[in-house]
């Protein structure tokens, strides 16, 4: 069940379009019912849990990153 056309922020179930991710998220909670994920350090929302653990390796990574340059 993809809700989420990543370049366009299209609701696969409806085509509706959004300017924004957030909105994107908003919607499919409030008219489909999605339940939404949501990253445990920052709170940042998430239609599929793909799309979480990349962001939570990437923030991993910028962590480790910053820790090495200091």
């Amino acid at each position: 069940m993809g809700f989420l056309h990543r370049s366009k922020n299209q609701c696969k179930l409806c085509h509706e379009r959004f300017d924004k991710n957030q909105e994107l998220i908003e919607h499919a909670r409030k008219v489909h019912h999605q339940s939404i994920l949501r990253c445990r350090s920052c709170g940042m929302e998430f239609l599929h849990e793909e799309d979480r653990l990349h962001h939570v390796q990437e923030e991993k990574e910028k962590k480790l990153d910053r820790r090495r340059h200091r």
